[in-house]
């Protein structure tokens, strides 16, 4: 245990689950990633107090491993409806709660503010309404019955394909074809593209800019439309198979998307950057919903959210294609910060495409996967951030499961940002952080 703590001192938690009789904590500390198993019985002991980024893990155990928890730092259940949720009370003040449903289409989500006129003091989110039991569902499937149950897990079909194929090939031993790696990595960069597009675009929807949020919209689309010409699906579905790719792009589609890309790169230039330097943009995301440097370190941030508050930690620096590659970040911690890192982002994406599909090798899109039993991690950085799956394998079906979304980690940023500030900034700040409710209901 004291070998543990001093890890996570020096480090982050990347992820802890029950493998009964123990619990297992992957931390990535400055030497690399370490793993320790911890004997856990009926009960485990809490560090959630001194390492807050561990307050979600624990709480999760709680539920899905039945242990119970000693010197907990916060009872309350984490998906279980089943199980009373205190919320916090104060004197004096006013409770609002919001949702679980809510307008449109967004996911359900409750949220429960405690304001003294329009100022938050306080916010707690439960969340739990769109557990699926996707954990349970992969249980006992085949291999690739698992790839497309991951492709389902959240809005991220690409990302978490490739990080579940990763771990089944890592436990078969296999290397994909230098086309099927470079290709996935197109895939996975469409991907950010679109996502992060979508964010912005909704948050200049919320602060009333039509015309912003129109153009990011229309470049958006078009992304869409291109990674439908490459992949054949809107969403990249199905394109990324256990031992690589489904299909090969030929060279005149591979130069027909270049060329559009490349157009797409300069309207977002031309019609999209301009509008973070706005004043009534400026003056709407600016100093709003901020998360200070030393904040997102104790909460164990990850991806675009942790990078707008100066914590330069990007997994695409550790993959020898992506290279040489230097992690976008931003000091300010704010939605204007979290606004700039998606922008730069897309934009260092259509340079990183531009390469990567210039570069297409030529081989074979696949190989066969054939997997011992064994089990295997992986981990990548989507375009909410960080992204781990632990497979274990046993007679080619799949034994064991751990997903470790992004969201997961950065839904507590929310409750954090948001205090101090006014209720009617809540909306941008929440969409500031792109968080999905699915893939943290697992």
């Amino acid at each position: 245990m004291e070998a543990l703590k001093r890890a996570l001192r020096s480090g982050r938690p990347v992820a802890l689950w029950h493998d009964p009789p123990q619990l297992r904590y992957l931390v990535e500390g400055p030497s690399g990633m370490e793993e320790f198993r911890i004997p856990a019985d009926r009960t485990f002991t809490c560090l959630a107090r001194e390492f807050p980024a561990l307050a979600w893990f624990e709480r999760q155990l709680a539920e899905v491993a039945a242990l119970q928890r000693i010197g907990c730092a916060d009872p309350k259940p984490l998906r279980d409806h089943g199980t009373p949720f205190p919320f916090a009370t104060y004197d004096g003040l006013h409770e609002v709660p919001v949702g679980p449903v809510h307008a449109g289409v967004i996911e359900p989500g409750h949220f429960r503010f405690s304001v003294l006129g329009e100022r938050i003091v306080n916010l707690e989110i439960r969340l739990g309404y769109q557990h699926r039991g996707v954990r349970a569902a992969f249980l006992g499937s085949s291999l690739e019955r698992g790839r497309l149950l991951a492709e389902r897990v959240g809005s991220e079909p690409v990302a978490h394909a490739l990080c579940y194929a990763r771990a089944v090939e890592l436990i078969a031993g296999v290397e994909v074809p230098p086309y099927a790696d470079r290709f996935r990595l197109v895939l996975l960069e469409l991907e950010r593209i679109f996502q992060h597009l979508g964010h912005l675009a909704g948050l200049f929807t919320d602060i009333g800019y039509a015309f912003a949020a129109t153009q990011t919209g229309r470049v958006r689309a078009m992304v869409q439309a291109e990674i439908e010409r490459l992949s054949g699906h809107r969403y990249a579905r199905n394109a990324i198979v256990l031992g690589g790719v489904a299909a090969r792009v030929d060279e005149d589609a591979a130069r027909a998307a270049r060329a559009k890309l490349s157009e797409l790169a300069y309207d977002t230039s031309t019609y999209i950057a301009p509008v973070l330097r706005h004043p009534m943009v400026l003056d709407r995301l600016r100093y709003v919903g901020v998360v200070s440097e030393g904040q997102a370190h104790r909460l164990g941030l990850v991806g675009p959210t942790a990078r707008a508050s100066g914590i330069g930690r990007d997994l695409r620096s550790d993959e020898p294609s992506y290279r040489p590659f230097v992690p976008v970040t931003r000091v300010g911690g704010d939605v204007l910060s979290r606004a700039h890192v998606y922008l730069l982002e897309a934009q260092a994406s259509f340079g990183l495409l531009d390469r990567f599909l210039r570069e297409l090798p030529d081989g074979p899109t696949a190989v066969p996967v054939v997997a011992p039993d064994g089990e295997a991690w992986a981990r990548i950085e989507s375009a909410r951030g960080e992204l781990l799956y632990v497979v274990k394998a046993r007679e080619q079906r799949v034994q064991a499961i751990e997903i470790v979304s992004p969201s997961f980690k950065n839904w507590p940023a929310l409750e954090v940002a948001v205090r101090g500030g006014g209720l009617p900034d809540f909306p941008i700040c929440n969409k500031s952080f792109d968080l999905s409710y699915a893939d943290s209901d697992l």
